[in-house]
């Protein structure tokens, strides 16, 4: 899986057509490099997948978010033996600004 799918986005009801055709960053509108991995949401009443896409600014902010919230409630990363997931969002928050994931 790409640490990506792990950030959670904004609702498509919240975004605009460019957030959502991945244009721009589904966070703060601005042009995009990330890709955040599919998606399956409600979009025009009906389920469709799309691929949200976000800036390195705030991909970096948000997976360095989710991190901290993994390792404070996953069993074994709270022991200290940190979970592959726990790396991979590492990873993402680390690398994010400099190459994108899946690069």
């Amino acid at each position: 899986m790409n640490p990506a799918e792990f950030l959670p986005v904004p609702r498509t009801t919240e975004l605009t057509t460019e957030q959502l055709t991945g244009q721009h960053c589904v966070w703060c509108g601005q042009p995009t490099v990330v890709d955040l991995g599919p998606r399956t949401s409600a979009i025009d009443g009906r389920m469709q997948e799309w691929r949200p896409r976000g800036c390195h600014t705030c991909t970096t902010r948000e997976a360095t978010r989710v991190h901290h919230i993994h390792k404070s409630i996953c069993p074994r990363c709270t022991s200290r033996r940190y979970c592959p997931d726990a790396h991979a969002l590492h990873t993402l928050a680390v690398l994010a600004p400099i190459r994108g994931p899946g690069r």
